[in-house]
């Protein structure tokens, strides 16, 4: 006769005890934890890091990866993880219904990925105490009166700010662009880790003027930072955050159910209101009431082609490191 013990090691061993889900996100990592699961009922492990430190750990974590669902600023770069088979494919969540014309745009033929959010990856930002000729477009910052006070944050670390570099390669042509980035960099662009320095460099006086995200630049102007932000003419470059699930997560349900309850519009609405800087984003999905600062409702967002960034990407970084450090 087995003792208690041994039968209750026994059935134990017949229990399935479920793991939470594994989140990487490099966006509202403080707020999504405890909403999900108070409205799912999944637990879930929410892991944060910068664009370029989470993109490195998936690709180490290649053979093994240790995440379920992630949620990344920049499509192109999910494009590059569902070519590589890391992604789940045909995901279709129920509140697909919900997502606007714009949203239904960024939706991949593979299905790998669902849209959660666009922002402008870069707006002209500018101290109104230290320029008196507000510059209105990219190429005004060659000009010799702004040398040495741009700044923007690094395509190769920072989530957004290479759809920023990729739109206006993809826009322009790629000869046309870098002639346009060799002017700006001869006139002394400061380059930074990510957009949070950046926005502090231009908060302290460092530099007059920066290339920065728009929800760091709104949330500078409202903080009462002494800037104007200027949306350029014919639209911003601009990011695209989706939502994707592991290919060979065991927990795909949960991880399906993720993507379905971040397209909620209660979910997107939740995030809008609770995400701070985070919650300044054009939303995908249809009824979510913006923030009442922030771009302006007309603004334009361009979001340069998932694939074609991806295939320029290596090129695009490795010419632009090359010369920033000329």
């Amino acid at each position: 006769m087995k003792s208690v013990t041994g039968l209750f090691v026994a059935l134990l061993s017949n229990v399935a005890v479920a793991s939470p889900l594994v989140l990487y996100t490099n966006d509202f990592e403080d707020i999504i934890g405890d909403r999900f699961t108070a409205d799912t009922g999944y637990e879930i492990e929410v892991v944060q890091m910068s664009g370029g430190n989470l993109l490195a750990r998936i690709a180490a974590e290649s053979n093994n990866p240790n995440w379920d669902v992630v949620l990344f600023d920049g499509v192109g770069s999910l494009h590059s993880l569902d070519q590589q088979g890391m992604l789940k494919r045909g995901v279709s969540p129920d509140n697909e219904q919900y997502l606007t014309e714009q949203g239904r745009s960024l939706v991949p033929e593979s299905r790998a990925w669902m849209p959660a959010g666009t922002t402008a990856s870069c707006v002209l930002t500018y101290r109104t105490d230290m320029v008196s000729d507000q510059p209105t477009g990219f190429n005004d910052l060659a000009d010799s009166q702004y040398r040495g006070m741009v700044g923007q944050a690094d395509p190769a670390v920072a989530a957004p700010a290479y759809p920023c570099v990729a739109w206006l390669h993809y826009d322009m042509g790629m000869e046309q662009a870098r002639e346009l980035y060799t002017g700006i960099l001869e006139n002394d662009l400061r380059v930074f880790r990510t957009n949070g320095p950046t926005g502090r460099a231009l908060s302290s006086g460092e530099i007059a003027v920066a290339m920065l995200s728009s929800p760091n630049a709104y949330a500078m102007q409202e903080a009462g930072e002494p800037i104007n932000v200027v949306w350029p003419e014919g639209g911003a470059p601009a990011s695209s955050r989706g939502v994707a699930v592991q290919a060979n997560t065991e927990q795909s349900e949960a991880a399906e159910a993720f993507v379905n309850w971040i397209l909620s519009p209660e979910t997107q609405q939740f995030l809008t209101d609770n995400g701070g800087k985070d919650g300044l984003f054009l939303s995908p999905v249809e009824g979510v009431t913006p923030l009442t600062y922030g771009p302006p409702k007309d603004a334009v967002y361009n979001v340069a082609p998932a694939d074609w960034a991806d295939e320029h990407e290596a090129e695009i970084k490795n010419w632009f490191a090359d010369q920033a450090v000329n």
